[in-house]
């Protein structure tokens, strides 16, 4: 007997991290921007078993369902606000401005996302403006890899995506099936079109390899499998090779320009921390994981609807340049979501959280840095 119908039969396995596409440029003087690289940036775990710049992952899909292991969609990410929009080509689900109607922006006030709006696809003007694009979150096992749980792979290469469901459906078409098989995954070059120039190019694409005879995938596609349920794929984030169809270098540094000018917006100058007793809560800067004092009053927690803007408890300096390192540009919708509260500014936000919200969103902010790095 089920205890509880619909949750207690469920099961999950944890997600143990996100491995890149590309590598943050840093140049004096401009915002950071992703650069596409020819391996697998990956984290330590990772590069203990296959180096510093793999190739080549051994990988197992956990499950049929493409919606799960192999999700794919237009998406839109604000430049302030993380993801705003993701469709089909027919539909879209759409964060909307609900003082003027339009999409959410940097100066939007209030939010609501709505469901079943048209979505034109690649006639869309944010796609011709490269402001959307088509992503595929890949997640997967790496079974040499310590650790029981799914890694994540983000791509907006349309040839990536068109290799990964291709090799997918011929391994399907052979076997009937493809999770639990043991497969490859890798980055490998491929010549296309620069759309500005018309000439060609060599970029670094996802295929789905098996590394056996035919005879030796139908032997191993009939050993036993374990049926397991995950959850949706993060896809608060773009991914670090969505700009390469954007054509030139400084059309990717333009737009990653913009990414820290909203920051600066969200950020003003004038921000500071008041504080009449300090609590010690263990944390980490962007340069180094030292312990850091965070500041924060002693006083009773208040209901979530009476909660008024304050004076930030938190170091702010501290959670600009957390926030800087990680690229969380969704931060303040994150805030909205899990503590219901509003504001212009993250400062604001914060400023209006219990000092218990404000502990737990500093451990929520330290555990991405640790993952981060």
């Amino acid at each position: 007997m089920c205890p509880i119908k619909g949750l207690s039969e469920t099961r999950r396995l944890p997600r143990l991290g996100k491995i890149h596409l590309g590598v943050k440029v840093e140049k004096p003087g401009k915002a950071p921007y992703p650069r596409a690289t020819d391996y697998f940036v990956c984290p330590p775990e990772v590069t203990a078993v296959y180096g510093k710049e793999p190739k080549r992952l051994d990988v197992i899909i956990p499950v049929e369902d493409e919606e799960i292991w192999a999700n794919q969609y237009y998406r839109q990410y604000s430049r302030s606000r993380g993801l705003v929009c993701k469709g089909d080509g027919e539909f879209c689900r759409r964060m909307i401005d609900t003082k003027t109607g339009d999409i959410a922006g940097r100066e939007t006030l209030a939010v609501d996302w709505r469901e079943g709006l048209p979505c034109p696809g690649r006639n869309c003007p944010d796609y011709k403006s490269n402001a959307c694009q088509e992503v595929m979150n890949l997640q997967f096992l790496l079974p040499k890899v310590a650790g029981l749980g799914v890694w994540q792979i983000d791509t907006g290469s349309i040839n990536s995506i068109l290799n990964i469901n291709s090799d997918a459906e011929m391994i399907r078409a052979m076997c009937g099936h493809v999770a639990w098989i043991p497969l490859t995954l890798s980055l490998e070059p491929t010549e296309v079109i620069n759309p500005d120039d018309g000439k060609k190019k060599t970029v670094h694409c996802l295929r789905l390899r098996y590394n056996g005879t035919a005879e030796d995938l139908l032997k191993a596609s009939e050993q036993p499998r374990l049926q397991v349920l995950l959850g949706k794929p993060v896809d608060d984030e773009p991914p670090d090779d969505r700009l390469l169809s954007m054509g030139t270098p400084e059309k990717k540094e333009e737009f990653h320009a913009k990414v820290q000018d909203d920051v600066d917006v969200l950020w003003p100058q004038d921000d500071s921390v008041n504080s009449s007793t300090t609590v010690t809560i263990s944390v980490g800067t962007p340069e180094k994981t030292e312990p850091k004092e965070v500041k924060l009053k002693k006083e009773k927690p208040s209901k979530p609807e009476e909660v008024t803007a304050t004076e930030s408890k938190i170091d702010l300096q501290w959670l600009k340049e957390a926030l800087e390192q990680l690229q969380w540009t969704d931060c303040g919708e994150y805030l909205m979501n899990k503590y219901k509260v509003k504001g212009s500014r993250i400062s604001e936000m914060v400023g209006k959280l219990t000092p218990e919200q404000q502990a737990e969103f500093v451990s929520e902010v330290q555990r991405r840095l640790d993952a981060d790095r």
